[in-house]
């Protein structure tokens, strides 16, 4: 079987996942398109989900997808259609561009009062946005950085991504989201409305982990085990 799997960085480490799912499937790792741009370009939701058509094809596949890779999963399961098999996303940035829930509009809120902080300021803060109240993030293994790039993304993740989470119904495949239980609980509530708006949608949760230390790298045999079965049950 085949699978696309979108990550937010093209270098974001699988290997023992990958692994874990040993010759029963065809990964295919796909980073996004917003990191390439030079300065200037135009960039949109659309940039993405061509970039996911073309390497799908004309084959069938699953999608999945990490953090804002999940969101690109989602968009392209609306453009792919009856092609995809299945979508897997991992703690998604946005579901949509609606304010679907009080703590939707909440977390959204959050993160545009980020944007005028300085640069160390703004990514500490929303390190902390992404961990459950009362838990600290681990520390980042490299100096913060935000450049014409993450805000390019940036904007589009909070309210251009051209779809909001009614038109999720149109997704007929199995719709599975992940989420770690240290993270954010802002995660359970996209559950919630996934499980109101798609056909066939379900949660598992890894309670132990979180946005940065996902299941792919923590938990890697227990996540492929889980994949497998919706991949070769859908």
């Amino acid at each position: 079987m085949r699978v696309l799997w979108i990550n937010p960085f093209a270098g974001t480490s699988m290997e023992p996942f990958a692994q874990s799912l040993g010759d029963r499937v065809r990964l295919e790792r796909l980073g996004l398109r917003v990191w390439g741009l030079p300065p200037g370009a135009r960039y949109g939701m659309d940039v993405e989900v061509r970039a996911v058509a073309a390497a799908a094809g004309s084959e069938p596949c699953h999608v999945a997808g990490f953090s804002a890779g999940a969101t690109v999963a989602l968009a392209a399961a609306l453009a792919l259609g009856d092609s995809v098999g299945s979508v897997t996303i991992l703690e998604p940035a946005s579901i949509g561009d609606d304010d679907w829930d009080a703590v939707e509009a909440d977390w959204r809120s959050c993160q545009r009062e980020l944007a005028p902080l300085p640069q160390a300021e703004r990514m500490t803060a929303f390190r902390q946005l992404l961990m459950r109240p009362g838990l600290r993030p681990p520390p980042p293994n490299a100096p913060p950085r935000w450049n014409l790039h993450d805000n390019l993304l940036y904007r589009m993740l909070i309210g251009e991504t051209g779809f909001v989470t009614a038109d999720l119904a149109a997704i007929r495949a199995p719709v599975l989201a992940i989420r770690g239980g240290r993270s954010h609980p802002r995660w359970e509530a996209v559950s919630r409305r996934l499980a109101e708006v798609c056909p066939d949608a379900r949660e598992h949760v890894f309670p132990k982990l979180h946005h940065f230390a996902p299941p792919f790298r923590e938990e890697p045999q227990a996540l492929a085990a889980l994949l497998l079965e919706l991949w070769t049950s859908a």
